[in-house]
């Protein structure tokens, strides 16, 4: 889980286009999986994992099967129809679960698409 974790956070990182929609955002957000659990921030355009899950509660949960974490992370599978699916379970306001599903799927997104927007 933790390779898929860090390819999203440097993507996310090294994508110009994609800084813009976290510059001002400021979220934590736990991946849940059978198998472990991690805690994701952003605060002030930056992207990071959170050490001390402890300190805050985060403003958004996405549990499921950690094959469909990963699907969400490499920008394969959009959140909302793998929540509609029941593959991911997502406790969030539909404004953060909105802002985090186009973070994972612009991930994926082709790189040129930066040079046309």
């Amino acid at each position: 889980m933790w390779e898929a974790i860090n390819t999203f956070l440097t993507a996310v990182r090294e994508r110009e286009d994609i800084l813009p929609l976290i510059d001002n955002e400021e979220l934590l957000f736990s991946l849940n999986s059978e198998q472990q659990s991690t805690v994701l921030g952003i605060k002030g355009g930056e992207i990071y994992t959170v050490n001390d899950k402890a300190a805050q509660m985060p403003n958004a949960t996405i549990t499921g099967s950690w094959q469909a974490i990963k699907l969400m992370l490499e920008g394969k599978e959009k959140l909302r129809i793998m929540q509609k699916n029941g593959a991911l379970k997502v406790t969030a306001p539909l404004r953060t679960i909105l802002k985090l599903e186009s973070l994972f799927y612009l991930v994926k997104a082709d790189p040129q698409l930066a040079k046309i927007i």
